[in-house]
């Protein structure tokens, strides 16, 4: 597997709120040279990403998030890392769109775009992200933070996705930074 992982670009960090979706099959976890201590990297399909040591898997939350963390056991997570390991074969801000369109065509209820990023475009790499905002069952107001990443040459795509009341901007900082699209032979959600 050869991981094609973006340099750290300029990216605003806000601290949000954030919820998300939950979900996770087979996972295989990894500690590389590069993952900070205390947190553990995962590859599945065709993403590889840094999660926090001590997060608790999820189950499939739906067909596009098929992967998940998050940080307590049941009622008391107030923070949800997802992931769609396959997303498909697009580019980065294609495949943005296709999340997005599920998010506000009765994905979350009160979905709302903050801001975007357009993508980082290298010969190796694309990632952008989304901060939005949803109403959550009776608790406010959510935000959270979407990346989607692709590989230009294959267009295989991954998205990742925080969500919770309060965004640590470590959190946000390490999850960014160690999103990488693996070259494996994973079929696409969906297929």
């Amino acid at each position: 597997m050869s991981p094609r992982r973006h340099t750290r670009t300029r990216f605003r960090t806000t601290v949000a709120a954030l919820v998300a979706l939950a979900a996770t099959p087979a996972l295989a976890g990894c500690g590389g040279d590069d993952t900070p201590d205390g947190w553990t990297r995962v590859e599945t399909g065709w993403l590889a990403l840094d999660v926090p040591d001590g997060w608790v898997e999820t189950g499939r939350v739906t067909d596009q998030w098929t992967t998940g963390w998050q940080d307590a056991e049941g009622d008391d997570a107030t923070l949800q890392l997802l992931a769609s390991p396959t997303l498909g074969y697009y580019r980065a801000d294609v495949g943005r769109g296709v999340v997005l369109a599920g998010a506000q065509v009765g994905g979350l209820p009160g979905f709302s775009v903050v801001e975007q990023t357009e993508p980082v475009d290298t010969d190796s790499f694309e990632l952008n992200r989304t901060e939005f905002t949803y109403d959550s069952d009776g608790d406010g107001t959510y935000s959270g933070i979407l990346w989607v990443a692709s590989d230009p040459e294959t267009e295989q795509a991954v998205a990742v996705q925080v969500t919770g009341p309060e965004l640590d901007p470590d959190i946000v900082d390490t999850i960014e930074s160690s999103i990488a699209v693996l070259d494996t032979d994973a079929t696409p959600t969906g297929s």
